[in-house]
């Protein structure tokens, strides 16, 4: 595994969504219960940049055609879409989040 600091823990509270530019796409950082988590900033059902969508809990939905998403595995929960999320393994060290882009 290849983890990177990506984002200082305390730019996350809880709920947001922080998009984080890389050098190949984007990553949407999130913490949900006290526990954070990555994924990339794209609908699997049409590209949408799923961080302009709503988080309640864990679950995010898409704005454009409402597909659902939970955060903590990228599981679908709600159609139009059929593929689950790209999610990042993500552990802290110290005031780091550190992300693993490469585990995909």
């Amino acid at each position: 595994m290849a983890f990177k600091k990506l984002i200082s823990v305390s730019e996350v509270t809880e709920g947001s969504l922080v998009v984080v530019k890389t050098r190949h796409f984007n990553v949407v950082v999130t913490r949900v219960e006290g526990d954070y988590f990555a994924f990339e900033d794209s609908c699997t059902h049409d590209g949408e940049e799923i961080s302009c969508g709503k988080l309640e809990g864990s679950v995010i939905t898409c704005p454009r055609h409402f597909a659902k998403f939970d955060v903590r595995n990228g599981k679908v929960l709600a159609l139009p879409a059929t593929e689950p999320l790209v999610i990042f393994p993500v552990r802290v060290n110290g005031a780091d989040l550190e992300v693993d882009l490469e585990a995909v």
